[in-house]
C-alpha cells in the first residue's frame, strides 16, 4: 500500500545535510553559555542594581577577569593568542551576554575593548602593536574611541599639528563610553596642515589629557564623559593612522552598529523574558493576568519585534564574512541598528503598559531597561542620522545604477555609430569610383547615387564626425570583403548555420581614425552574434569560455568573447570568468527594454545592409519608436505619465473611447497599446497590405495609412511615432489624430531623440534619411501640435540611452 503522502513531502526540498543560519547561531550560543555564563551571573552581575542607582562605572577588574577566561580572546587574531574567531559568532557571544546580564553596557563594553584592540592591530605599527595588544588582549587596559563632536569629520575643532618631531593635540571629544576609567583612547583629529583625518592612541595619564565624567539619563554604569585635550604632546609613535583616518573610523563605526544592535537584542531578549515571569503569578479576576487575550497579544508583539531584530542583525553579522562586503559603509549594518533600536523601544512601551505602576519605579528593572535603550539608540549614530545615510545611500545606489545602465548602452551605440561610419566609408568610396566590385563578387558601385541627396549628404556628415578621410581604391576591397564577411556571418548565424570561428577581423587591415572605426564596428557585430545566440545573457553570471559557448562552438566562443571584452562589453575576473558589463543586465533579462535593446541592434545591422545595397528602408516595423521599440514605450505611457498626462485616465474611461495607433508598423504597436491598456479598443491604422497579422481581438485594423483617422473615432489617446515620416506626411497625420481625439484627449509622438556626441547624432540622421524621413528641427513637432488645434504641448519623456523621447499634446 502506498504510503499516504503529506504537505510537507512536496513542499520542503532542503537538503537533509544543509545546515542553517539559525542552527549554526544555535551551537555558539550554547557555547557562550557554557563558557561565560557563570561569569556573567556570579561575578558580573552582583551589585548592578546599586552602581547603577549610585552612578559608579563598571570595576576595571571585570575586565581582567574576563580577559582572564578568555572573552577578549575569542574574536582576535590567532597570531596574537586569539581564537580567530568570526564576527557572527562574536556577535551571538555578544547578545548572549547581554541577555544574561543585569547591567546591558556590559556587553559593549566588552566589544569596544575587542574593537579598539582591532584598530590598533590594523594600524601595522609595531611599537603600538607591542605597547597595547597584550595589556588589551589581558583586560589590564581598557581602551576606547573618541570620534565624537556633532561635527563633519573634516570640520573638526579638534586638531593636531606638527611641531619637528612631536604632535601637538588639543580639541575635546564628548560622549565616549568608558572615558571615565579608559585607560587608553584612539582620538580622531583634523590635521591642521593638511586639513586631512589623523588618529592617535592618547593614555590617560598623558600631560594635558583629562577625562570627565558625563551626567546621563541612563547607562549609569558605563563611564560615560568626555576627554580633554590641552597641548597633549604625543611621540611620533603614536600616530595610528598616517592618512585618511576617516575610512578606518567608518569601518569601526560600520562593524560597532552591528555590535550594537547584538547588545539591544540580548537586551531585549532578557527584558522580555523577566517580564513574563514577573506576569506569570499575577491574578486579576479569579484569571491569570498571561490568560488575558490583550496580554496574550503585547506579549506576541514583543516576540514579533525580537524575532524581526534579529533576523535584521543576523543578516548583517553574516554578512561580515563576504569578501564583496563594502569596507566602508554596510547598509545592512545601519539597518540592524536603527530597526534593533527602535524595536526596543516598543518593547519597552509594551512593557510599560503591562507592569503597570512598577514599570515606574526604579527599584524594579523596567524604568532602568527603558532609560538605558535610549542610551543605546543614540551610539554609532542617532536614529535620525541613520535614516539620513540609508536615505543618500539609497539615492545614490539607484542613481548610480541608472547611470551604470545608460552608460553600457551608450556604449553599444557607439560600437553602432562605428558600424555606421564604416558603411558610410565603404558608400562614399564606392560613389567616387568609376568601377568596383567587392571581394564577394557582388557589385556595389554607384549604391550611393541611387539614394537621394538628404541621404548622400548624412553619409557624408558621418564620415566628417567619425573623422575619417576618404577611402582610396587602395583600401577599397578590403574595406568592402571586411563588410562582406560581417554580414555572411550574420546571415549564417541568422539561419543556424553558426560557424566554427570568426572570420578575419579588422586587426591590421586598416590605420589612422578608420582603424579604429573598423573595430568598434566589428565589437557591434560581435555583439550582435551574441545577443542573437544567447551568449550575452548567460554572461549574466561569471562562466568560463566552455559555460557560456553552451551549444556554441568553443573556438567561436572564446574569439567573440576576445571581442567583446575588447569592446568594453564584457569584462573578465581573477578566475578567467567573464560577465556582461553590469549596466547591461536590464536589457538581457528580458521585458519591454530587452526587445528594444535588440530592436535597435537589428536596425543598425539592417541600415549598413540598406545602404550597401542601394535601397531605402522599406515599412516602419525598424524605425524608432517603432516594432520592437513599442513595449517600451508602451509600458512608459502607462506606468509613467497616465499620472502625468491630466485627464488621460478619465477619458480612457468613457464610453466607446478607444485608442488609435497609426505606427504603420505592422501592428505591432498596436497589440503593445491593447496590452498595457487592455479593456479599450485599440484601432490601428495600418498600409493597404500589413506586414504582421494582428490576432489580438482588442485591436481592430483599418487600412489606409496613417492619415486614416476620422473625426468619428473618439479617440482617447492617438499614438504617432514620427520617425521615418516626410514633413508634410507628419503634417497630415497629426491634423487627422487631433481632429478624431474628445476633447480631453492626448496626441503622443514618440520621436527619435539624437545623442549628444557628434558621430552619434549623424549616425541617427542617417538613420532617419535612410527611411524616407526628415531630421525634425528644434520645436518642429511642437509646432505642428499647436497647428493642429492642440494645447497642453510639452516634451512629456526622454531617454537619452533608447534614443527617444515622447512629445505629448491635448484636445481642449
Amino acid at each position: 500500500m502506498t504510503p499516504r503522502a503529506h504537505a510537507v513531502d512536496v513542499m520542503n526540498r532542503a537538503d537533509p545535510g544543509h545546515r542553517t543560519l539559525d542552527a549554526e547561531i544555535e551551537q555558539v550560543r550554547r557555547e557562550a553559555r557554557r563558557r561565560f555564563g557563570s561569569f556573567v551571573l556570579d561575578l558580573a552581575n552582583p551589585g548592578s542594581h546599586f552602581r547603577n542607582k549610585e552612578c559608579r562605572p563598571l570595576d576595571n577588574r571585570i575586565f581582567e577577569q574576563a580577559g582572564d577566561l578568555g572573552l577578549m580572546r575569542f574574536s582576535l587574531p590567532a597570531e596574537i593568542g586569539g581564537e580567530g574567531r568570526d564576527k557572527l559568532a562574536w556577535g551571538v557571544v555578544v547578545e548572549e551576554i547581554a541577555r544574561l546580564s543585569r547591567d546591558p553596557g556590559f556587553a559593549v563594553l566588552l566589544d569596544i575593548s575587542v574593537e579598539i584592540t582591532e584598530l590598533i592591530l590594523s594600524s601595522g605599527r609595531p611599537e603600538l602593536i607591542e605597547r597595547y595588544v597584550p595589556d588589551l588582549v589581558a583586560g589590564r587596559r581598557f581602551g576606547v574611541q573618541g570620534a565624537y563632536e556633532s561635527r563633519d569629520p573634516y570640520d573638526y575643532r579638534s586638531t593636531a599639528r606638527l611641531e619637528g618631531d612631536e604632535w601637538v593635540l588639543n580639541g575635546a571629544k564628548r560622549f565616549l563610553a568608558g572615558a571615565s576609567f579608559a585607560d587608553l583612547f584612539i582620538v580622531f583629529l583634523r590635521d591642521e596642515a593638511s586639513n586631512d583625518m589623523l588618529a592617535f592612541v592618547v593614555e590617560k595619564d598623558d600631560p594635558g589629557v583629562t577625562p570627565v565624567h558625563m551626567d546621563t539619563m541612563g547607562m549609569h554604569t558605563m563611564g560615560l564623559g568626555q576627554v580633554l585635550l590641552a597641548d597633549v604632546r604625543l611621540p611620533a609613535w603614536r600616530l595610528v593612522w598616517r592618512a585618511d583616518a576617516l575610512s578606518e573610523l567608518n569601518t569601526y563605526a560600520r562593524i560597532r552598529r552591528t555590535m550594537s544592535a547584538c547588545g539591544v537584542l540580548g537586551a531585549l531578549d532578557g527584558v522580555i523574558e523577566n517580564c513574563v515571569e514577573s506576569l506569570s503569578p499575577r491574578r486579576r479576576s479569579g484569571r491569570r493576568v498571561l490568560d488575558y487575550p490583550n496580554v496574550e497579544r503585547s506579549v506576541g508583539e514583543m516576540r514579533a519585534l525580537l524575532q524581526t531584530a534579529r533576523a535584521s542583525v543576523y543578516r548583517a553579522l553574516d554578512g561580515t564574512r563576504s569578501p564583496d562586503r563594502d569596507p566602508h559603509f554596510d547598509e545592512f549594518a545601519t539597518v540592524a541598528k536603527h530597526h534593533a533600536s527602535e524595536c526596543a523601544l516598543r518593547v519597552g512601551q509594551l512593557v510599560m503598559s503591562l507592569q503597570g505602576g512598577e514599570a515606574y519605579m526604579s527599584a524594579f528593572p523596567w524604568e532602568r531597561f527603558m532609560r538605558d535603550i535610549l542610551g543605546l539608540i543614540s551610539g554609532q549614530g542617532s536614529q535620525e542620522m541613520l535614516l539620513i545615510q540609508l536615505g543618500q545611500r539609497t539615492i545614490v545606489g539607484l542613481e548610480g545604477k541608472r547611470v551604470r545602465e545608460d552608460a553600457a548602452e551608450r556604449a553599444v551605440a557607439k560600437l553602432a555609430d562605428a558600424w555606421w561610419a564604416l558603411h558610410a566609408a565603404e558608400a562614399s568610396a564606392a560613389e567616387s569610383s568609376a568601377t568596383g566590385v567587392s571581394a564577394a563578387g557582388a557589385s556595389n558601385d554607384g549604391a550611393l547615387e541611387q539614394f537621394p541627396d538628404p541621404v548622400r549628404d548624412a553619409v557624408r556628415t558621418v564620415l566628417s564626425a567619425a573623422g575619417v578621410e576618404a577611402v582610396g581604391p587602395d583600401r577599397r576591397g578590403e574595406l568592402a570583403a571586411l563588410l562582406d564577411r560581417a554580414h555572411a556571418l550574420l546571415a549564417a548565424v541568422r539561419s543556424g548555420r553558426v560557424p566554427d570561428a570568426l572570420p578575419q577581423g579588422p586587426a591590421g587591415l586598416f590605420d589612422g581614425r578608420l582603424a579604429g572605426v573598423a573595430a568598434g564596428a566589428w565589437g557591434l557585430l560581435a555583439c550582435a552574434v551574441a545577443q542573437e545566440t544567447g551568449l550575452l545573457a548567460r554572461l549574466l553570471e561569471p562562466c568560463t569560455v566552455q559555460e557560456a559557448a553552451a551549444d556554441l562552438p568553443e573556438g567561436l566562443t572564446a574569439e567573440l568573447l576576445a571581442v567583446l571584452v575588447d569592446a568594453s562589453v564584457v569584462r573578465v575576473d581573477g578566475d578567467d570568468r567573464h560577465a556582461v558589463d553590469r549596466g547591461l543586465e536590464r536589457v538581457l533579462i528580458g521585458g519591454p527594454r530587452a526587445s528594444a535593446f535588440a530592436a535597435r541592434l537589428r536596425r543598425a545591422l539592417a541600415g549598413g545592409a540598406l545602404l550597401r545595397a542601394g535601397k531605402p528602408v522599406t515599412g516602419r516595423d525598424s524605425v524608432a519608436g517603432c516594432g520592437g521599440e513599442a513595449a517600451a514605450l508602451a509600458d512608459v505611457l502607462v506606468n509613467s505619465l497616465l499620472g502625468r498626462l491630466e485627464g488621460l485616465p478619465e477619458v480612457l474611461d468613457r464610453p466607446g473611447a478607444r485608442v488609435g495607433c497609426a505606427a504603420g508598423d505592422g501592428g505591432r504597436s498596436a497589440v503593445e497599446l491593447a496590452r498595457h491598456i487592455p479593456f479599450v479598443p485599440v484601432l490601428a491604422l495600418e498600409p493597404d497590405r500589413m506586414a504582421v497579422p494582428v490576432t489580438d481581438g482588442s485591436v481592430r485594423v483599418r487600412t489606409g495609412g496613417l492619415t486614416g483617422f476620422e473625426e468619428s473615432d473618439r479617440l482617447a489617446l492617438a499614438w504617432l511615432p514620427a520617425a521615418g515620416l516626410p514633413a508634410a506626411d507628419l503634417r497630415q497625420a497629426v491634423t487627422a489624430a487631433a481632429a478624431a481625439l474628445l476633447p480631453g484627449g492626448w496626441l503622443v509622438v514618440p520621436c527619435p531623440l539624437a545623442p549628444k556626441r557628434p558621430l552619434g547624432a549623424a549616425a541617427t540622421r542617417l538613420d532617419l534619411v535612410l527611411a524616407g524621413g526628415t531630421v525634425p528641427a528644434d520645436g518642429e513637432i511642437e509646432g505642428l501640435l499647436r497647428a493642429a488645434g492642440l494645447g497642453q504641448v510639452r516634451m512629456a519623456w526622454e531617454d537619452s540611452a533608447l534614443g527617444i523621447r515622447l512629445i505629448a499634446a491635448r484636445r481642449p
